[in-house]
């Protein structure tokens, strides 16, 4: 493992914050980024995510602990995270989009930084205001939003370079097929839940005559 190449991986992230065309094109054309530095940023957005929900002030935070689950919310973040990235290359690649699997979900990756710093600012911020002042918690919640889907958008549009009238209604595809990937999983599932059933009761079936 390379850690000048990782540590050079997340400083990238920077250049692409600061110049985001010209950092993801860079990225998918020239090399620049790392694979491991993206997943540190994948570990590091949903620990952000973890700890905001954990460790916000009481006057804000909203969860029960008894109810908590780390897994489940871990897989409430991964799971949009790659069901996007497999629809949208699945999309991308009928429309003659250049980006790879690989540069899809980098270029993710490093959209998430302005959320990543979000939501850890959010943590302390939560207990310096008051109730009155949720508003202020509320703007730098929506900044992080904000910025994520522009990044996410911009990295979308350079990676495939798409003009931008093709990378919005990729956008769109891409959210329907993630929609058709989700109908198709139950639809699986139901039918291995049947056929499941279905054997069991062969099965006991055929106990019962022995």
């Amino acid at each position: 493992m390379n850690k000048k190449k990782i540590l050079d991986g997340l400083k990238y992230s920077g250049t692409i914050i600061s110049h985001p065309i010209q950092g993801v094109y860079e990225m998918r054309f020239e090399g620049q980024g790392d694979m491991t530095a993206c997943i540190i940023l994948m570990v590091l957005f949903v620990f952000s995510v973890i700890l905001k929900q954990v460790y916000t002030g009481f006057i804000f935070n909203t969860i029960n602990p008894r109810e908590y689950s780390v897994i489940r919310e871990m897989a409430n973040v991964l799971f949009p995270f790659f069901l996007w990235c497999i629809a949208n290359w699945s999309v991308t690649a009928l429309m003659d989009g250049e980006g790879r699997f690989k540069d899809i979900y980098m270029s993710l990756c490093y959209a998430t930084v302005p959320f990543i710093i979000t939501n850890i600012l959010y943590v302390p911020m939560s207990y310096w205001f008051t109730a009155g002042e949720s508003g202020f918690l509320g703007i730098v919640n929506g900044i992080g939003e904000v910025f994520f889907l522009l990044y996410a958008f911009i990295g979308n549009l350079t990676v495939h370079q798409f003009s931008l009238s093709k990378a919005v209604f990729t956008v769109i595809l891409t959210l329907f097929g993630m929609v058709f990937i989700m109908f198709l999983m139950v639809l699986f599932a139901s039918m291995f839940d049947s056929l499941y059933s279905y054997l069991s009761g062969i099965v006991t079936e055929i106990q019962l005559r022995v």
